[in-house]
């Protein structure tokens, strides 16, 4: 079946995205006013914090342009505040900090960044909770949408981003549980070349121990996703998802356990995108050695069964060392197998990758941290493209005045693809004065 691209039915998805991001708005109001009435708030305990901070930028490539590339100088202005609530049963948290940016040069790229988080915790029963969390952000920047490292914006325009889920839990014994829940992303463009979305994700998951050894989890999930643009432009296709998975889980010993899995998941899109279905089978041990030191190991095998192409197979692997000083910490790790990336500034759709990561930190003095991190990724799109993406970052961060800090940070990501056009490098220097305060009452 075929989409339908006329008017009416473009200017009704973009209708129903600012229809649903209104009825969030009003969602967050109505806990606040509903969930925290006047006899409510005398039982909590409240932490508020505001801040403000400055920061400067040079950054030498801001369209992440392969050729042309030009450099400047960003000054911005963040304030901002963070808000906690408890009490015995619930718990809210509510941070908004919008960033007003200034561009030295380019200043037709001037705009206003809004970043905000709400998280919602509320125990119904003695048995059954509620949890609710809303991530929304809104920039012109190509490299702060980082849900993965190998995705790029070659232009300045602002794009929103708001990622939302609520769930129910129920207990039913000492490890046993319940979860159903239901997520939504949406992204919207100010760039009419590049497709708005949004994705719905009900999800149920269940685990069950059945002795103090031997436990499964069980899950499943719908999604179904679809896309316009605002020009009534052909988008890319819609289409809805299933996935299942089952997996038995072994303890050694209380730190030791091992785990045997097997994953089912299917895309059947509208247009003419083709349809796959991926299976995924895995093994997993993780242990832990102390309280600062723990290790997950997981490996694994995937068929992806294309409706008209040639099947492709390859292997799954998840590692992670986490290893806790006395004043710092380092993470090694990285992942690998297959992915999928529909809802972005570039539609990649199904991919083979591998990927590593490391990040450490120490305090260096009393008032002196510093910290270092890097990633690489490699992909190979299914009958198109390679491409390889590095990030790397390190800086050192003095709290001086009780409530004053001050960070340099540089930062250096790079892509090279198969296509010349889609190759970048880019280098930033940011130096940025912070000041907060703790009021807790």
């Amino acid at each position: 079946m075929k989409r339908n691209n006329t008017l009416t039915c473009e200017s009704e998805r973009v209708f129903i995205m600012k229809l649903s991001l209104k009825a969030k708005t009003g969602c967050f109001l109505l806990i606040l006013l509903f969930g925290f009435s006047p006899t409510a708030f005398a039982k909590y305990h409240f932490d508020f914090t505001p801040s403000i901070s400055v920061s400067e930028v040079y950054d030498d490539n801001i369209y992440l342009n392969s050729t042309n590339e030009k450099s400047d100088y960003i000054t911005t202005v963040t304030p901002g505040f963070n808000l906690n609530m408890v009490s015995e049963k619930s718990h809210l948290e509510l941070s908004y900090a919008p960033g007003f940016v200034w561009y030295d040069k380019e200043d037709q790229n001037d705009t206003v960044r809004h970043s905000g988080t709400l998280t919602f915790g509320q125990d119904l029963t003695q048995h059954l909770s509620f949890d609710l969390t809303d991530t929304y952000m809104k920039s012109e920047d190509p490299l702060e949408d980082t849900e993965d490292i190998e995705g790029v914006r070659n232009t300045r325009n602002t794009y929103e981003r708001n990622t939302a889920l609520i769930s129910l839990r129920y207990l039913f014994g000492p490890e046993n549980e319940l979860t159903v829940g239901y997520g939504q992303s949406q992204l919207e463009n100010e760039d009419k070349t590049v497709d708005d979305g949004r994705t719905q994700d009900p999800s149920a998951n269940v685990t069950y121990w059945f002795n103090v050894k031997n436990g499964m989890e069980l899950n499943y999930g719908y999604t179904k996703a679809d896309f316009w643009r605002d020009d009534n432009s052909i988008a890319g296709d819609d289409y809805t998802g299933h996935s299942a998975g089952i997996t038995y889980i072994y303890r050694f010993t209380p730190h030791t356990r091992g785990s045997i899995g097997y994953d089912f998941a299917t895309r059947d899109f509208d247009g003419s995108s083709e349809d796959y279905n991926v299976h995924t089978g895995s093994v997993g041990f993780d242990h832990q050695f102390s309280p600062d030191m723990s290790l997950t190991v997981e490996g694994g095998y995937f068929i992806q069964k294309n409706d008209r192409s040639d099947d492709e197979n390859g292997y799954t692997y998840n590692a992670s060392l986490i290893k806790r000083f006395e004043r710092g910490s380092i993470t090694v790790g990285g992942t690998g197998g297959w992915d999928e990336n529909y809802l972005d500034a570039e539609r990649r759709g199904f991919s083979r990758y591998w990927s590593v990561d490391t990040n450490a930190d120490y305090q260096l003095l009393e008032s002196l941290s510093g910290y270092v991190g890097g990633s690489y990724r490699f992909d190979k799109d299914v009958g198109s493209g390679k491409r390889e993406a590095w990030r790397g970052n390190c800086g050192i961060r003095w709290a001086f005045l009780r409530w004053f800090s001050l960070s340099l940070d540089y930062s250096h990501a790079e892509r090279d693809d198969d296509n010349d056009i889609r190759d970048y490098s880019d280098n930033r220097v940011m130096l940025i004065l912070n000041a907060s305060k703790l009021y807790r009452w």
